[in-house]
């Protein structure tokens, strides 16, 4: 990365960089929320997500690991696995199991290539709409294969992939690919149309991908906001407005104009140690039972048994029935139950 910046320094560059736009922006994100459920979240549970992948990679720099130190791929899946380990909600958990799947086809590189970022979008957007048991356009997802497909044809244009330059250069061109995809998420998803609204998680997404390009090219990640990043996103300006008035714990106008939206029930958060059936198993119940649903596997060797730790996410009114289906399935490691909209 430029200034020759790489492993633990260039992950944690990234990280830290995210992690400043999202804390500057998670209010107005949140305002913004309104899929799956407007529970005003999305902004504050990516900014938790990225500051546990940011705090794992200090801690692996710190401890001075030699050759895993400057191991992208052994760096990104610590912060992907911590990250899973303590994220909330939809967008959290997504955004976590997103960075686990980036950090696969990295393991064995110091530092990124237009066609190693490639490999690890290909490899995130599997990941991610695998996870989801109802995966749906007009998402995040549809931001990150924006992105996804941005980067092979930037792979296949570079006269050096391998190059630093090619890198470079390709960048910018994938935050637009990913702001153009943000934009269209507005007539993607009825829900987003109804509101007049761009996606929230979309949203944070492209502040992850800026804060990555702003690595690349050694530049601060503040000036892709204001370089218009954000100006003309659809609720964008009224979602800061009522963020900066405070509301006094008043709905805002977006989330009145999709008061339809039943907020009741509660969100459970669980990890559980499963076999690749049972984890398949568990899913078809908890599709029954609620929604919103997201199994995926954290990071780490599977036991002698077979089994994994998994982390998953559901929406639910039978908060009762959930918690037996999930300890019915395997060894519960944790669990939170908080009420949607809390």
């Amino acid at each position: 990365m430029k200034g020759k910046v790489k492993g633990a320094a260039a992950a944690l560059q990234w990280f830290a960089q995210a992690e400043q736009m999202l804390e500057v922006h998670a209010p107005q994100i949140n305002r913004l929320n309104v899929f799956p459920v407007p529970d005003s979240d999305t902004g504050s549970n990516m900014l938790a997500t990225i500051r546990a992948c940011r705090e794992a990679v200090e801690e692996a720099a710190g401890a001075r690991q030699s050759d895993a130190e400057e191991d992208l791929g052994q760096l990104l899946s610590l912060a992907g696995s911590r990250a899973m380990g303590e994220a909330c909600g939809n967008s959290g958990t997504l955004l976590a199991v997103l960075i686990a799947g980036f950090a696969e086809p990295l393991h064995g590189s110091s530092r990124l290539t237009v066609e190693g970022l490639s490999r690890a979008l290909d490899r995130a957007s599997l990941r991610a709409w695998s996870a989801l048991s109802a995966p749906v356009d007009g998402t995040m997802l549809s931001v990150l294969d924006a992105v996804r497909d941005a980067a092979h044809n930037e792979t296949a244009a570079a006269q050096e992939p391998d190059s630093r330059a090619a890198l470079e250069a390709a960048m910018p061109r994938l935050v637009a690919a990913a702001r153009e995809a943000l934009v269209r998420t507005e007539q993607q998803l009825p829900v987003l149309t109804r509101a007049q609204v761009v996606d929230s998680g979309g949203l944070g997404l492209l502040l992850v991908l800026a804060a990555l390009a702003a690595t690349v090219r050694g530049e601060s990640p503040m000036q892709y906001v204001q370089d218009d990043l954000l100006t003309g996103l659809s609720g964008w300006a009224a979602a800061g407005e009522e963020s900066r008035a405070g509301a006094s714990g008043a709905p805002s106008s977006i989330e009145s104009s999709t008061a339809e939206a039943s907020l009741s029930g509660v969100e459970i958060m669980s990890t559980v140690r499963l076999d690749p059936l049972g984890a398949a198993s568990l899913r078809h119940r908890l599709d029954e039972l609620g929604e919103a649903v997201i199994i995926t596997p954290i990071g780490g060797e599977a036991e002698v048994d077979g089994s994994l730790r998994w982390r998953i996410h559901v929406h639910a009114q039978d908060e009762q029935a959930v918690l037996e289906a999930i300890s019915a399935a395997g060894a519960v490691e944790s669990s939170a139950v908080t009420p949607l909209g809390s």
